[in-house]
């Protein structure tokens, strides 16, 4: 038997969140997510060529891959369709993405509805007005803590961290860990236990 190439630190499977908020991470089967304002920090660069530019975490984007490593899928629903967002999120494991989408209810209902996942088995993060009819149909309704008002309120749960600066991650963590699979998550992502 070989030696582990490097040790991890203590992972574990402990959700930092009220106990009524675990209980419904626990089952979430779907993360569905916005990218304004959630993802990223809500500023969009406007060049002068008409591209415009935006700037995602990095730390998002680790948690999108731990999620498949344990099964749990992922659904985008935007109300714009930027090249720039399309090209991030291209490049993860997220089963719909459905940029362009002003009904995210009638999305969502799809969504779940091609997957056999109940709503209440969904969580969904956002910010913004687009977002509350989604936010008051699925079981875990989180906001980004820069949301605004009328979202914070519609929400079972706000994030430690805003909108493009790992606002994803925090939701994937408290999911991952709540369903007891944070762990083997973060392992298989490093390529195996004991590494």
């Amino acid at each position: 038997m070989s030696e582990p190439k490097y040790s991890l630190p203590e992972l574990n499977n402990d959700p930092d969140a009220p106990a009524k908020v675990v209980e419904k991470a626990a089952t979430v089967e779907i993360v569905a997510m916005d990218i304004d304002g959630v993802l990223t920090d809500g500023h969009t660069w406007q060049l002068d060529n008409g591209e415009q530019m935006l700037c995602f975490s990095v730390q998002d984007g680790v948690s999108l891959n731990l999620c498949r490593c344990v099964g749990v899928k992922l659904a985008v629903l935007s109300g714009r369709d930027l090249p720039a967002a399309r090209i991030r999120m291209e490049r993860f494991p997220i089963e719909e993405l459905r940029l362009g989408c002003i009904d995210k209810v009638t999305a969502m209902r799809e969504i779940a509805l091609k997957y056999d996942v109940p709503l209440e088995r969904v969580a969904y993060i956002g910010d913004d007005i687009i977002d509350l009819p989604l936010l008051g149909l699925v079981g875990l309704p989180v906001a980004v803590p820069n949301a605004i008002p009328e979202v914070l309120s519609a929400a079972a749960w706000v994030t430690g961290r805003p909108g493009g600066e790992g606002a994803l991650r925090d939701l994937i963590t408290l999911v991952l860990k709540a369903r007891g699979d944070y762990v083997k998550a973060v392992q298989s992502y490093l390529g195996g236990e004991g590494h």
